[in-house]
């Protein structure tokens, strides 16, 4: 053995495919949706927000990259800040 570490995927330049991106998208669909609903109250509007949060995550390659704890810090802003924009009216920024 010469002690170096196997590299997880995600941590390799080969990019994911749709299919592994949302396999791990959905590991925080619950969480996105009750930082939503604590937020708004509203069970369509916390699904419009988590969905858009969700959707925009999935666009950010380099969400994919980092470690589990700040994926789920990412998600719960991506909550916050979506909700928010459901509860104003307007596109987050």
């Amino acid at each position: 053995m010469n002690g170096l570490a196997v590299k997880d995927r995600n941590e390799t330049s080969i990019p994911l495919t749709f299919g592994e991106k949302t396999e791990l998208l959905k590991r925080y669909e619950v969480y996105c949706y009750q930082v939503a609903f604590y937020l708004l109250q509203q069970e369509a509007g916390a699904r419009l927000a988590a969905e858009e949060a969700l959707l925009a995550l999935y666009k950010l390659d380099g969400f994919f990259a980092l470690p589990e704890h700040e994926r789920k810090e990412k998600v719960k802003a991506a909550a916050v800040r979506h909700a928010l924009a459901v509860r104003s009216g307007r596109q987050p920024s």
